[in-house]
């Protein structure tokens, strides 16, 4: 597997030195290494927006790129550190749901458990795994060290409830909102492949309720709306959207994480 780069996805914020300290100790077992900065800002201890955003973002780099994620309330527990492989990517984290998306999503060639301490950066911090153990973990994976040399075959792991995409009917399917970016858009669970298609030569659109509020327009990008018109959208992430034109949507609407989202896919003439 060729390796171009190290993505870093983390809760650390950007006022300490917890991102530069485990950039530093990759670039330490490996200096010609690239580092890409996923995001420092998740929410802290937010294991549902990590593994959104780990899965929103992936895709995009080469193959053979390798992910760290270090968003681990866990840190100092009994909690497993995994590497998981797939065909084009490798993912190191803690076992506690970052990786559920992806779990989802790639077919998993190789999965361990991080035990074998030759890899660790002495001595081990009980508070600061990322540092200590995740860095130069995936720094020698990246060097080219065997998956298997870094422990055991693992085969449960620990997943989060991102919420399922339930039909109603053939036409009707209800989901829920996973994610509020920094636009104040409302990022759904439901997927272009949860909605019906339109029978041969007829067309729909789809009516989104959310909260009791009913929202009839759908629109293909942001500027189509009106100031501050509440609109659903296929957003970039693949995943349905409910947004407001050069507005927050989550303010207007009041809500957040975990709303409670049907969408309906009604005929239209022409």
């Amino acid at each position: 597997m060729s390796r171009r780069c190290i993505t870093f996805l983390s809760d650390f914020g950007q006022r300490d030195y917890y991102v530069a300290s485990v950039k530093g100790v990759i670039l330490d077992v490996y200096p010609e290494m690239t580092i890409v900065d996923i995001s420092h800002a998740v929410e802290p201890h937010n294991i549902v927006e990590a593994a959104f955003t780990l899965a929103a973002a992936y895709p995009c780099f080469p193959a053979g790129s390798l992910h760290l994620v270090v968003v681990d309330p866990g840190v100092g527990s009994d909690r497993k550190a995994i590497i998981a492989r797939a065909d084009e990517h490798a993912f190191v984290a803690p076992d506690n749901g970052v990786l559920s998306l992806i779990l989802e999503r790639e077919e998993m060639t190789e999965v361990v458990e991080i035990q074998n301490e030759s890899f660790f950066r002495k001595p081990v911090s009980p508070t600061f795994h990322g540092r200590d153990i995740f860095a130069p973990v995936i720094a020698h994976l990246a060097r080219g060290v065997p998956i298997a040399e870094f422990g055991p075959v693992s085969t449960n792991f620990v997943t989060v409830d991102m919420g399922s995409v339930r039909c109603e009917d053939p036409d009707t399917v209800r989901g829920k909102v996973i994610h509020i970016d920094h636009f104040g858009n409302l990022i759904t669970n439901i997927q272009t492949s949860h909605l019906s298609e339109p029978p041969d030569g007829a067309r729909s659109r789809q009516v989104v309720e959310i909260d009791g509020k009913k929202i009839d327009k759908h629109y293909d990008y942001y500027a189509e709306g009106n100031p501050e018109e509440i609109f659903s959208i296929m957003g970039s992430s693949g995943r349905l959207e409910i947004a407001a034109c050069s507005s927050s949507a989550s303010r207007l609407l009041g809500l957040g994480v975990g709303a409670e989202v049907r969408v309906r896919s009604v005929l239209t003439e022409g």
